[in-house]
């Protein structure tokens, strides 16, 4: 008789127990694709060509240098329009600099760039989403060299 009660007690305790551990909310395990399509220009770094300045930095933050002119902002207007967005874990050193694209109501965006050498590739990766990279060709690099590290250098 005891064994009887036993093992009715353990079965209501193991039922609700199991009952009180259900969602309170049905969840569905279908997958839906392409619910909310992306952007066309999901693949871009979204700057605004609307900017007046481009400010780089050294790493230390001591060096730092201004581009304003209209001739150089139109390198860089080019530069930024041919980034390609880079799938997969993302696992970079310390950025060569920093680059801040400035805008005329005193807003700005903040960037990580890594430099290549000549006749590779450079990347770019913004600071407020550290898991994404977007990377320009050799011949970007190479305009990136002559407008920012002969500045420094």
């Amino acid at each position: 008789m005891k064994k009887a009660i036993f093992r009715a007690l353990s079965l209501a305790f193991v039922s609700l127990l199991l009952f009180g551990c259900q969602p309170k909310e049905n969840i569905s395990t279908e997958k839906t694709v392409n619910s909310s399509p992306e952007p066309e220009n999901s693949n871009q770094l979204s700057i605004n060509n609307n900017f007046i300045g481009i400010s780089f930095s050294s790493l230390n933050g001591f060096n730092k240098v201004n581009f304003d002119d209209q001739q150089t902002l139109n390198a860089f207007q080019d530069i930024f329009s041919s980034v390609i967005k880079e799938d997969g874990i993302v696992n970079m050193t310390d950025p060569e600099f920093y680059m801040d694209v400035i805008y005329d109501n005193n807003e700005q965006l903040r960037f990580y760039l890594w430099i290549g050498e000549k006749g590779q590739r450079s990347t770019f990766m913004k600071t407020k989403d550290a898991n994404t990279i977007y990377t320009v060709s050799p011949e970007q690099t190479d305009r990136l060299i002559m407008l920012v590290e002969n500045t420094f250098n």
